[in-house]
């Protein structure tokens, strides 16, 4: 590698004025070097929420770190080789306070289908190895995972000491990857790991409440392993901001702070906060004080011919929940006529969700997966006196007319394999999707695969019922939802998808408890295995 004059007088000034003179061992000054600097062990007490890649394609990435030395240099690296080699991309950045020490960079000019790895740098300390594969383009087989709503305080992230020995190509992170409460008593009451912000509040209402929980979620080694050994695509749900929020709507906390539910300035700061924490490529304007128009977070990825991932927003720019924002008979176990007057994408992203949709079949695409935050699938009883209720309407059941715009563009544009991933609900949910629920032979629009949590308190939890009783009210669920076939909110864990020209196999996995603390002692347990093939938008059990 040469580094051109104008960069050598810069390095060169750079280390005489800072005192920096150990860049020299990972910047070739004169000449040429491979770059080496041997294998490292890595430091974590430099580097303490260790590192992270993102949104990855065929030419780039992003990767990311944070340190705990604010204001000196740091060197980072990307090489063909594990031992660094070959080096292919040697960068210097300062962190600064003003955005938590955190450091994010976008890796272009990457060759296709070809494994990276990468590390930052200070002194003699080294953060952990990260490593990421670039999308090839003609992939035949594409493995993956989805999770979501990892709730720190409520157990041991055992689903992701289990998913870091999995075969993956990547994971998808739905959202809730941190909670704004450090102790609701609703549903945090389990208090397995505490967290103590430095404000002393139990809910993140200013902009180090949010930076100290993300530092407190990036601590756990688990998740780190995960990410150093796989890149992510997130999206974030609700508990980014605050639990059931609709643009700056907060219903459940932050009104003694703000005086109102409608919090703009935490919403712009809770954004923020989630930009510089999370390796992704999306568009921030820190100037921007309107929240819709700070920053973008709904963007799609090429994954070759087999896939398409889409990743939409279904936060920023809904409506309100269409009943009221209190709890039950408004926002869960309801209904009302204004289901049908809701949006939860949004006029913009919705146009721009339908044309992805059509662009991915019109460019022969096989599967259409979409990256979802809430439940697509109806979620309904109906009383023998004809009443219909709702179980969650907070979920797409609260904007269904939206719901039903969107299956109807799918059929009536033949768009197939409609993948749907989901987080939201702490519940496996695995369902047949129709443009029209409760019509005797409707069409097939997709399907519908939601993961469980990681953590996060679930219904069987929270209600506390014996597994008998909830499976009768699961079971229940089912024959009032024809196109609902399975349903378990027992279990915490995570989902693998396995992609092929053919067929889409699907895996449920479960972990043996998240109350151990030596995770390694859990054990992972298939709940269910399905099979979706090519095409027919139907699902069929498999689990041996």
């Amino acid at each position: 590698m040469v580094i051109d004059r104008r960069k050598r007088e810069f390095l060169l000034f750079l280390m005489k004025t800072t005192g920096a003179f150990w860049l020299a061992k990972y910047f070739p000054i004169y000449g040429c070097s491979s770059g080496s600097s041997g294998t490292k062990s890595f430091d974590l007490n430099t580097f303490p929420q260790s590192v992270a890649s993102g949104d990855v394609t065929q030419n780039s990435a992003v990767i990311w770190t944070r340190t705990s030395i604010a204001g000196t240099p740091i060197v980072c690296q990307v090489s063909e080789t594990e031992d660094f080699s070959s080096i292919v991309f040697n960068e210097v950045v300062t962190p600064t306070e003003d955005k938590d020490n955190t450091i994010k960079l976008k890796v272009q000019n990457l060759k296709p289908a070809t494994r990276y790895y990468y590390r930052f740098l200070k002194d003699e300390s080294s953060s952990p190895v990260g490593t990421f594969k670039t999308v090839d383009p003609k992939s035949e087989r594409i493995r993956f995972a989805f999770v979501s709503c990892q709730d720190y305080t409520n157990g041991f992230y055992s689903a992701w000491y289990h998913l870091s020995q999995e075969n993956l190509d990547f994971v998808i992170h739905l959202g809730d990857y941190i909670y704004e409460t450090t102790y609701e008593p609703s549903f945090q009451y389990a208090q397995l790991r505490r967290i103590d912000l430095t404000s002393g509040r139990k809910v993140a209402l200013e902009k180090r409440d949010y930076w100290e929980l993300y530092k407190v979620y990036k601590s756990d080694r688990y998740l780190q392993i995960a990410h150093e050994k796989f890149p992510f695509y997130i999206v974030w749900d609700d508990h980014e901001f605050a639990n059931d929020s609709a643009y700056t709507l907060s219903p459940d906390n932050g009104k003694d702070f703000y005086g109102s539910e409608i919090q703009p300035q935490r919403r712009l700061i809770a954004s923020e906060a989630w930009d510089e924490y999370l390796p992704v490529d999306v568009y921030f304007d820190p100037k921007e004080q309107d929240p819709a128009k700070q920053i973008k977070i709904y963007r799609s990825f090429d994954l070759g011919p087999l896939a398409r991932l889409i990743m939409t927003d279904e936060r920023l720019y809904r409506s309100p929940q269409p009943c009221g924002t209190r709890g039950v008979g408004q926002r869960y176990l309801a209904y009302c006529e204004n289901v049908k007057n809701t949006t939860m994408l949004g006029e913009e992203q919705l146009d721009w969700f339908l044309k992805e949709l059509k662009k991915a079949q019109d460019d022969g695409v096989i599967w259409k997966i979409h990256g979802n935050e809430v439940c697509m699938s109806q979620m309904m009883f109906v009383s023998s006196d004809g009443r219909k209720t709702f179980l969650n309407l907070d979920q797409w059941d609260g904007y269904s007319a939206e719901r039903t715009k969107i299956f109807n563009y799918i059929v009536q544009n033949n768009i197939k394999n409609y993948f749907v991933v989901t987080g939201d609900f702490h519940t496996f949910v695995v369902a047949e999707l129709y443009d029209d629920f409760q019509a005797s032979n409707p069409n097939r629009a997709g399907v519908e695969f939601a993961s469980t949590s990681i953590t996060s308190a679930n219904l069987g939890t929270l209600l506390r019922m014996t597994e008998q009783t909830f499976q009768t009210i699961e079971e229940t669920l089912i024959r009032s939802n024809k196109h609902l076939k399975f349903f378990n909110s027992r279990y915490h864990g995570y989902t693998v998808c396995e992609l092929t020209p053919e067929e889409a196999i699907v895996e449920l996995w479960r972990t043996s408890s998240t109350q151990e603390p030596e995770v390694e002692k859990t054990e992972k347990i298939l709940v269910k295995k399905y099979r979706v093939k090519r095409d027919t938008n139907t699902i069929e059990d498999i689990t041996p």
